[in-house]
């Protein structure tokens, strides 16, 4: 028994509290043209693991606004593993809703020509992550101001 009980307590010293996985930013924005008249959005989602294991991100739930309408919603459960120590970038993307991309150029396309204002491209939603068996929740409410380059 007096040997459990020891090597409960080493292992209970030993381990080190797991830290939050930190979002960081999107990188890359590109906007894509497929065939068949659709359109598909990828990013480069930047997180940062301070932790010396290895965490596992088992879903993306995301949702991308331009000024306010609703144009591509991600719902991934695909594994990544996001390596211990280090700022990983993990690529995603999502296909473009093409009405909702038609609304809003009806009601601001004019404008955004004429008076060279730049749309805010906003993601919202949350990523799920696990390590040890614990699952984490990480939120994302990301603007981005400047769309040169990217529209």
């Amino acid at each position: 028994m007096k040997k459990y009980l020891a090597f409960f307590f080493v292992i209970l010293i030993g381990c080190k509290p797991i830290e939050p996985v930190e979002f960081r930013e999107f990188k890359n924005i590109k906007i894509d043209n497929l065939s068949d008249n659709k359109l598909q959005i990828s990013s480069d989602l930047v997180l940062n693991n301070p932790n010396k294991v290895k965490i596992i991100l088992t879903k993306i739930n995301l949702e991308i606004f331009l000024d306010g309408i609703q144009l591509v919603k991600i719902q991934d459960e695909k594994q990544r593993e996001i390596k211990g120590n280090i700022e990983s970038e993990i690529n995603i993307v999502g296909d473009i809703n093409i009405k909702n991309l038609e609304s809003f150029l009806n009601q601001r396309g004019i404008s955004l020509l004429l008076t060279g204002e730049n749309p805010n491209l906003k993601f919202l939603g949350d990523l799920e992550v696990k390590v040890y068996g614990f699952r984490e929740t990480i939120s994302i409410d990301y603007s981005i101001e400047n769309l040169k380059g990217i529209l």
